[in-house]
């Protein structure tokens, strides 16, 4: 019971556009316990797509094609499909229908262009009202789902109807999973201290998806009863925890700044940001969040030493004798932040991103740290390696899990 993935599309042969939906399709399926034999990729050719077709239907169990649906004349997919499995292709009433109804909440009628997408093979039956998806059999009698290539629709469509619907037909029960987002260890690292954690025959399974600047572990349990997965999901987790030291970040489908962002809620915190570095990429994460202004005040952009002067009160004489790039700086920057904002907390952050700027005593990569609040400042000292960019995600990604773990202690203080 084996699947292959087939991405169509100029913009991934190309190199272009990173092929980032058949990576989270290969992620759902697996921890379905849902096997891959091959993901290919090709370019926008009905030749080479319908050749692709042959080759993959001709020795799997499910097929996912993703791709080459929408209205432009580089959009193949569905006429490729219908030559190849010789069929013809009509219009669709359910799909013309869906279209219209899309093009009606944007105040506008469809066009003859994006009529074009309701062209579909004979016997296609469509996938989800907001979207142009489809399913088909194969001559195999294997079911065929064809994917758009927009990574929202494609991913929506993955995990509420392909999987779900592969599941039921090869008579799998639903994996029970868990997720946990790991910052601070390498893949290698996390992987060693999880070692051993699944034993063969304990219908668990354990994946690793590194997403800069954290790896993310899938914890996967499955078993003919439904709570004795559920119980094994749940001491994989626990386990996981207590080998992985604290260096879990968030877990299931919440990201870090949405754990940051409930603990503030739950704590009624409000924070101030300074950031010097990140260039106020720490202010972008979490406001993300929605609910956001309930907790963060503001945020300040301080790249210079005369920003953080007269907008944080950094002193002259810390500047000089420590320079911006320090400990006794990342401090001042904090608690001039919650000083002048009013709010209960102060994160602050500044260092040297590169690729200029580096010394020996300060090399690139070199951030500093400071979290000020009632009890006090606390700073930190972090050396991060990479370019310009990953420098700066790792800074900011420290920064939250710095206000996390404050978070933590401090809910635990309350509570004690």
């Amino acid at each position: 019971m084996l699947g292959r993935i087939l991405c169509i599309g100029d913009e991934i042969m190309s190199g272009r556009t990173a092929d980032r939906n058949s990576r989270h399709a290969a992620a759902s399926l697996w921890s379905a316990g849902l096997m891959l034999k091959a993901i290919t990729t090709v370019g926008d050719d009905p030749e080479a797509i319908a050749q692709a077709l042959e080759q993959a239907l001709a020795d799997c169990s499910f097929l996912l094609v993703g791709g080459g649906l929408g209205p432009t004349e580089d959009d193949l997919t569905a006429r490729a499909a219908a030559d190849y499995l010789g069929l013809p292709l009509n219009e669709d009433p359910v799909m013309l229908a869906n279209l219209e109804a899309l093009a009606r909440t944007r105040g506008r009628e469809l066009s003859p262009l994006g009529r074009r997408m309701a062209l579909l093979p004979q016997g296609a039956r469509v996938l989800d009202p907001l979207c142009c998806g489809f399913h088909l059999t194969g001559p195999g009698g294997q079911p065929v789902y064809f994917l758009p290539g927009v990574p929202e629709e494609y991913r929506r469509l993955i995990d509420q109807y392909v999987v779900p619907q592969l599941l039921t037909r090869f008579g799998l029960g639903a994996p029970v999973s868990r997720m946990l987002r790991v910052f601070g260890l390498p893949e290698s690292e996390v992987g060693r201290r999880l070692e051993g954690l699944t034993p063969a025959g304990s219908g668990a399974k354990i994946g690793y998806y590194p997403t800069f600047p954290e790896v993310k572990v899938l914890l996967t349990a499955r078993s003919d009863d439904p709570a004795l997965a559920e119980a094994l999901a749940h001491h994989l987790e626990r386990e996981a925890l207590e080998r992985l030291e604290g260096h879990v970040v968030a877990r299931g489908s919440q990201t870090l700044e949405q754990a940051v962002g409930e603990e503030l809620t739950r704590q009624r915190l409000t924070l101030c940001l300074a950031e010097s570095c990140t260039g106020g990429l720490i202010g972008h994460r979490v406001t993300r969040v929605p609910g956001s202004s309930a907790y963060l005040e503001r945020g300040l952009v301080v790249y210079s030493n005369r920003a953080k002067q007269e907008l944080l009160g950094v002193s002259e004489a810390t500047l000089a004798a420590h320079g911006a790039v320090s400990g006794e700086c990342a401090a001042e920057m904090a608690a001039g932040a919650r000083a002048r904002s009013g709010a209960d907390l102060g994160l602050s952050v500044t260092g040297i991103a590169g690729p200029e700027g580096g010394s020996l005593e300060k090399p690139v990569g070199t951030v500093w740290f400071g979290l000020a609040g009632p009890e006090g400042v606390v700073t930190e000292h972090r050396l991060f390696h990479g370019d310009r960019a990953m420098v700066k995600l790792q800074a900011a990604e420290n920064a939250l899990n710095l206000l996390r773990r404050y978070l933590q202690d401090h809910a635990l203080l309350r509570s004690a």
